[in-house]
């Protein structure tokens, strides 16, 4: 296992909105995508392009609540500052193709309870899919927060390619129980049966109680099951609000580029 610090200041079922959407990080083009992931339901999607064929592919999984509540402009109702929202166009920048997901159409209010139940698994899955024949490319996928249970819980319940993803990217994995929030931590998931490749990201000054630096071992030791893992601690940066917020330590705020290239790295072949 490799451990590293870094320090530093349209297809079926598919509809497809096909105009280019502005953003702060200039990506080539943003379009909103409405996928059925299962009979009657819906998923709304941010899929980012990048500027030249990917070399790669993500479905990236947003924390907290998980309801972005995309609207068909791609603007959003919450989570804009999220890390992996935030973040997209720098993945499209390093060639990495990218949807964010939103809650499903029978789960608007959120995905408290959610995350790892079989539904939310067949609505990864779909977009798994989706995002293979868009760039016929590996698929993996990227959860921060909370977003590593639906991540880690689709993981195990789709199993491996083709259903399931390419590899696994954990970014301020969810350690413990939570009193604040419903939904499990991922070290009560069977962890030891992931056989993709799993990057584990975590500021070392994360102050979140629930994914504390000092609990990482309880994940990383698990993933006994993988021939390839990797652990990167990143410092410093300029956190700043909530401890668990978008811009904390926990959301690696100030260390975009390192957090975005350290995952495009190891994602990337």
């Amino acid at each position: 296992m490799a451990f590293t610090r870094v320090r530093s200041a349209a297809v079926r079922g598919a509809a497809v909105c096909l105009m280019a959407l502005s953003t702060a990080n200039a990506v080539a083009k943003e379009s909103i995508v409405d996928l059925q992931t299962r009979p009657g339901i819906t998923q709304r999607m941010l899929y980012v392009e990048p500027d030249t064929p990917p070399r790669a592919a993500a479905v990236l999984i947003a924390g907290g609540h998980g309801s972005l509540k995309f609207f068909p402009n791609g603007s959003m109702g919450w989570g804009e500052q999220g890390f992996l929202v935030r973040t997209r166009g720098l993945f499209a920048q390093r060639g990495i193709a990218v949807v964010v997901i939103d809650a499903p159409s029978d789960k608007r209010s959120g995905l408290g309870g959610f995350r790892d139940s079989a539904e939310h698994a067949a609505d990864i899955g779909a977009t798994i899919k989706w995002l293979r024949e868009q760039t016929g490319v590996p698929v993996w996928l990227i959860g921060h927060s909370r977003g590593t249970e639906s991540a880690v819980s689709a993981a195990l319940k789709l199993g491996a390619a083709l259903a399931g993803p390419d590899g696994l990217v954990l970014a301020s994995p969810i350690s413990s129980d939570s009193s604040f929030t419903s939904g499990k931590a991922v070290t009560h998931l069977p962890l030891e049966d992931i056989r993709v490749p799993v990057l584990v990201l975590q500021h070392e000054e994360d102050a979140c109680s629930v994914t504390a630096p000092r609990d990482l071992p309880l994940v990383v030791d698990r993933l006994s099951g993988t021939q390839r893992k990797s652990v990167i601690k990143l410092g410093g940066g300029k956190p700043v609000g909530d401890l668990c917020g978008h811009q904390a330590t926990h959301g690696f705020g100030g260390l975009d580029q390192p957090a975005v290239q350290a995952i495009a790295d190891f994602v990337g072949p």
